[in-house]
């Protein structure tokens, strides 16, 4: 089933939306939302701009963006690795999920035929 969860009004096929919200005190705020073209983004392209948008909101220090890059052999300096989730809001609609408590997503409509009908 679609969970239809935030799913943006305006989404059209051939962009994608872009959004990154932050949980603080009980309740999740947007910060950022964009539309880009779908041909302006890699699969690669939009995996590190989702985990920069993560780390932009969450936390600037540079240790914060070197830990995420860590792979989890050893314990010096500890990894923080993000969570990746991939859902479909509704019918013809790819979304992927990066983050925990800021969270960045990116939906693409992938099914043009299925989309919004």
């Amino acid at each position: 089933m679609y969970e239809n969860y935030k799913l943006c009004e305006k989404l059209k096929p051939k962009e994608i939306c872009l959004i990154v919200e932050q949980y603080k005190e009980g309740d999740f705020e947007r910060q950022f939302h964009e539309h880009v073209p779908v041909h302006r983004l890699s699969e690669s392209g939009l995996q590190n701009l989702l985990q920069a948008l993560v780390l932009k909101f969450e936390n600037s220090e540079p240790w914060t963006i070197v830990r995420s890059h860590l792979n989890e052999r050893g314990k010096e300096p500890p990894a923080h690795k993000l969570m990746w989730h991939v859902t479909y809001p509704e019918s013809g609609v790819l979304r992927k999920y990066c983050g925990t408590n800021t969270c960045a997503w990116a939906d693409a409509v992938i099914s043009p035929d299925k989309f919004r009908k």
